[in-house]
């Protein structure tokens, strides 16, 4: 009888350890901050390219990646 109540101690002993262990990483995983949401994308009207809208050039209605291209699209007409 002895030997059967030591294991069950162990055994409680043990799940109350990967229970606590479990806790603390969701705990961790939860604080992290989220990610940034994705960034809308634009395709440059020149040369096809996507770009974040932030980076991303309007000149005369259109969407350019560079002012290099929005000049040549410019030229070109």
């Amino acid at each position: 009888m002895g030997q059967f109540l030591r294991i069950a101690i162990v055994l409680f002993g043990l799940w109350l350890i990967l229970r606590l262990i479990k806790r603390a990483l969701a705990k961790r995983h939860s604080d992290s901050p989220a990610p940034p949401p994705p960034a809308d994308m634009l395709r440059c009207d020149y040369c096809g390219m996507f770009m974040p809208r932030n980076d991303a050039i309007t000149a005369s209605g259109k969407i350019y990646c560079s002012d290099k291209h929005a000049d040549a699209d410019r030229a070109k007409k």
